[in-house]
């Protein structure tokens, strides 16, 4: 159709005769006061003259330009010809009072006349001119109202202080659209995380059935001083039936056919609300915090909890203590460094810490883990120190301290370890002692070449059984088998994160669990007492300065000893929950 119509200008232009006409330039409105939020249409009508290129840069200051059409119409009557183009523009203002459409140039010097727009506040009821009922569609649509107005629930924070900001969306029920995003600026200046989906609410207003949508967020000011909350847009549409002449069948019909037959196609009228910006004064961090780490919250909690439960502390073996630092009313990044102070007869090894961030009872709640291994290497009683986190209480005022208090713990002599070096340091659990290197006798020589000719008889009898049963079993699960490898190879190589990471993926799949956290666990689930007990001295080990008593080989022989068919119906599982909305 478009090649059609060029191909038809062509023609014309070449045939025709010259223009009978001067050319002009005019504009028109479909309204010249709306609501905000609401759509006009400008209509530039270039006549008798090819317009210049469409530039709408003069609109955008005061305007969003939302849609754009081009149309050409020739006329010739009576040997006379004219052609009028017309150029129309969706506009939506960005702001209430008076804005003027600016003069547009035909680009032969001719100017049209600017246009005064009023622009009134959301949701007013904005009556047609006069002149324009007549021009009023009966199946046009009742006007939507709908507004949008933001709002703080503190507009004098502290610095990095959690502050509500609620965006409040009104409309009769015909507005649709996509989440408010905020008009930022600066982003070092505001740290913002939605806080979860919206809320609709019933509401009347002047007798007439309207709903609130309130979408909330956290704000967080990286700086004091006056800084401004920005703009808050959305964008979205109302639908509404087309007007009357745009029926393809009335002319032929006299009738809306579509509306008889029962069905409509609907408009989409484009809508553009923003809220105002908002000016907050943030106050600096307060002198009565003391230089400490600044955190302005809502509420701190501090708890702890050891695995395995009730755990008693034994010379050479590892216990694992988890402390949660829960705050509500910050970001994670905001929480201190949890430091476990200095013990002397434990060593200590510290892990890195897991963050969480959720939200609770419409604020921002962050959760920190620190998990730390205890190894004492001497027996008698102990003093776990406290452990405390300053933090500043935005509620009253004041600057509060969360507590673990100390804890009095008995260290016991392990039965495990050698009575001799269970006050070592490093635990050491004994192996059989091998003898020195000396240059062996000529029948000594005899015995190794016997014993060598019997292990190697050994191992090819060992290779004709595995393949003569491997016929009448099922197939071997390869990545079992890997798995099995690879914890023999790390336990001869004596590289015990290794071997436990291993451990517990291991014991993960023959198990059929999502995921195992620690060789206690994995304990539990073998049942294997003497395996257990390889676990415990893995765990004394892991975290020692030097590995070398440990007995490898009594490890690999008790592995290999272990019977436990793997879960047929094991599944993976996902190793994330899925995200909260």
């Amino acid at each position: 159709m478009k090649k059609f119509l060029i191909l038809f200008l062509l023609a014309f232009l070449l045939i025709a005769p010259a223009w009978a006409q001067d050319s002009t330039i005019e504009t028109q409105v479909d309204k010249t006061s709306l609501p905000l939020g609401q759509s006009l249409s400008l209509s530039i009508i270039y006549n008798n003259i090819q317009p210049p290129k469409a530039d709408v840069s003069s609109l955008r200051s005061d305007f969003d330009v939302v849609g754009v059409a081009e149309s050409t119409n020739i006329n010739i009557i009576n040997g006379k010809s004219s052609m009028q183009y017309v150029r129309k523009f969706r506009l939506i203002p960005k702001r209430e009072g008076e804005i003027e459409i600016p003069a547009f140039d035909d680009g032969q010097g001719n100017l049209s006349q600017p246009i005064k727009i009023n622009v009134v506040p959301a949701g007013t009821e904005v009556a047609a001119p006069i002149s324009d009922k007549s021009k009023q569609d009966s199946a046009s649509p009742q006007q939507t109202q709908f507004s949008m107005t933001g709002r703080v629930n503190n507009n004098n924070p502290y610095v990095q202080q959690e502050i509500i900001y609620t965006v409040s969306l009104i409309d009769s029920g015909g507005l649709q659209g996509h989440e408010p995003v905020f008009e930022l600026q600066n982003n070092q200046d505001w740290v913002i995380r939605s806080l979860g989906t919206p809320e609709i609410l019933p509401l009347v207003v002047q007798g007439k059935k309207m709903r609130e949508i309130l979408f909330k967020y956290a704000l967080f000011p990286q700086k004091s001083g006056k800084l401004t909350i920005p703009a808050v847009r959305f964008e979205g549409y109302t639908l509404s039936r087309p007007k009357k002449r745009i029926d393809p069948f009335a002319d032929l019909f006299g009738d809306d056919l579509s509306s008889s037959l029962g069905f409509t196609f609907a408009e989409q009228n484009p809508v553009i609300l923003r809220t105002k910006p908002l000016e907050i004064d943030v106050k600096h961090v307060p002198a009565s915090n003391n230089g400490n780490w600044w955190l302005p919250a809502k509420n701190v909690m501090l708890v702890d909890s050891f695995e395995p439960e009730n755990s008693k502390f034994m010379v050479g073996e590892a216990v694992h203590r988890r402390v949660f630092l829960k705050a509500d009313g910050v970001l994670d990044n905001q929480l201190p460094e949890i430091k476990f102070p200095n013990v002397d007869g434990i060593k200590q090894y510290p892990e890195k810490p897991a963050f969480d961030m959720n939200v609770e009872n419409g604020s921002v709640v962050s959760l920190m883990q620190v998990s730390n291994v205890y190894i004492p290497n001497q027996s008698g009683e102990q003093i776990l120190p406290e452990i405390k986190v300053n933090w500043f209480n935005v509620l009253t005022n004041k600057t509060e301290t969360a507590v673990l208090p100390a804890k009095k713990i008995l260290v016991t002599e392990n039965p495990n370890l050698p009575k001799n070096e269970s006050q070592n340091t490093t635990p050491v659990v004994e192996k059989t002692p091998q003898p020195s290197v000396q240059t062996p006798s000529q029948p000594q020589q005899n015995q190794n070449l016997l014993f060598a000719a019997i292990g190697i008889g050994a191992f090819v009898l060992g290779i004709l059984l595995t393949l003569f049963i491997g016929r009448k079993k099922q197939p071997v699960d390869l990545s079992l088998h890997a798995l099995n490898k690879q914890i023999i190879d790390s336990a001869k190589a004596r590289d015990l994160k290794t071997l436990r990471d291993l451990l517990l993926s291991w014991g993960a799949l023959v198990f059929g669990v999502a995921k195992i956290n620690n060789l206690n666990e994995l304990k539990k689930l073998v049942k294997d007492s003497a395996f257990a007990e390889q676990l415990d001295i893995i765990n004394a080990f892991l975290y020692a300065e030097s590995v070398a008593a440990w007995d490898d080989e009594k490890f690999i022989t008790l592995f290999k000893k272990l019977d436990i068919e793997p879960k047929k119906n094991a599944q993976k599982k996902d190793i994330l929950p899925k995200l909260y909305q």
